[in-house]
């Protein structure tokens, strides 16, 4: 029986890890704890464990994320429940382990077989995703569903997101190790996985993959022919989804006409006025806490101090539907300038390292991140495992992209 080396278990971890992210939850954590586990085995059996601690605080990122994490610990001490924001603290220091074991672990050899797993599972749970959306109208007169494999369709929208960046990112810069045997895989996962997205009828998704196309415009001059060719045939296809289906055509006017004020149920403007409501709550918590908020995961506890009268749908959330808004009220200006300043670091680790390898890889990053950061302006994507750990996967990309000549 053949014997795996530990570089091997750590490929085969890693590759769960690609391959759960879109699916699992528990899946993808016990992969990454798998993977963390066996890397500093092998850093062990190496004699360089005691290197890790230092190439961490190296890095150009763990100042951001030192500063980051301190906040969260002052505003959980100062908070209205402690326990409650010393939970957030924990799966804040889970983000931050899982970006530096994949900074870690994932090397430049591992990048073609890596992609095509994470873009095989995506494609794999868009089909389910269409499926989904269009069981109902198969089993005849029923509406068109909203796709969401196994997540809320607004989570499932923002992950689909981000693994079609890769997709295109993949097919609009050609690398030189035989790509051409796998522009149809990326061809054909990218039909699914866009038909998924736009199936999720999430709208914060929508405005994210525009971002995202921008930002490789901005930034890869050589891939803007290909770019608007590719933008073509996905703005036709849009708009024949959106023209042959009622139900999305009126999710998507709705966000250039809300109707104000309208809550009732199956309306197209109720989700957009009842983020409009949170964010208000979350400038009334914000103004009542400046310095330290309200505390890291207090929303829920102290939703009805601050809104005592009936709130639309008579929801108690434990979100305002907006990250800025949701991080200032939680943890005040300065925990928002630290998060403001981290998002920052990681575009501009991700702009360099696209700037020194000129790689596919690296510009999954590129244009990943100001997708991911227009999808927290209606969500808190960064606090969820699908989209924060797919997010640090393109930036391990990147990295391990960085040599590429």
């Amino acid at each position: 029986m053949k014997k795996f080396t530990l570089d091997e278990l750590i490929f085969f971890a890693l590759c769960l890890f690609a391959f759960s992210v879109i699916f699992s939850v528990t899946a993808v954590e016990a992969a990454l704890l798998i993977a963390l586990g066996l890397l500093l085995a092998k850093k062990y059996r190496e004699g360089t464990l005691a290197a890790v601690r230092p190439a961490l605080t190296a890095h150009p990122l763990f100042l951001p994320w030192l500063l980051y994490l301190g906040l969260c610990l002052l505003t959980s001490l100062t908070a209205y429940y402690p326990l409650k924001g010393l939970g957030q603290l924990n799966s804040d220091l889970l983000k931050y382990v899982c970006l530096s074991t994949l900074l870690l672990a994932v090397k430049k050899e591992q990048l073609p077989k890596l992609s095509a797993v994470y873009t095989a599972a995506a494609a794999v749970s868009a089909l389910f995703g269409i499926f989904e959306a269009l069981r109902p109208l198969l089993a005849g007169g029923g509406a068109l569903a909203r796709a969401g494999v196994f997540m809320n369709p607004v989570r499932y929208g923002e992950a689909l997101t981000i693994a079609f960046m890769l997709i295109l990112s993949r097919l609009l810069l050609p690398s030189k190790e035989g790509f051409k045997r796998e522009r149809l895989f990326y061809l054909l996962a990218a039909a699914p996985v866009f038909a998924a997205l736009i199936l999720t009828q999430a709208r914060g998704s929508y405005l994210g993959l525009l971002t995202g196309l921008l930002a490789i415009f901005i930034f890869a001059p050589p891939a803007r022919k290909k770019l608007a060719v590719y933008a073509g045939l996905m703005l036709a296809a849009a708009a024949l989804l959106v023209t042959a289906t009622p139900v999305l055509k009126d999710r998507v006017s709705a966000m250039l006409a809300v109707r104000q004020g309208d809550f009732s149920d199956n309306s197209a403007s109720t989700g957009i006025n009842v983020r409009i409501e949170l964010w208000k709550l979350g400038y009334k918590m914000l103004k009542a806490h400046p310095v330290v908020g309200v505390g890291p995961d207090n929303i829920k506890r102290v939703f009805k101090k601050f809104h005592p009268e009936p709130f639309p749908e008579e929801g108690i959330y434990g979100t305002l539907n907006n990250l800025y808004i949701h991080q200032a009220a939680e943890r005040g200006l300065p925990g928002l300038a630290a998060l403001l300043f981290l998002f920052a670091s990681l575009f501009l680790f991700a702009l360099r390292r696209f700037r020194a390898a000129k790689s596919h890889y690296a510009l999954w990053a590129v244009s990943a991140l100001p997708a991911f950061y227009v999808v927290n302006l209606t969500e808190i994507s960064f606090q969820h495992v699908h989209t924060a750990f797919a997010i640090f996967l393109a930036l391990a990309f990147s990295a391990a992209a960085e040599v590429e000549s």
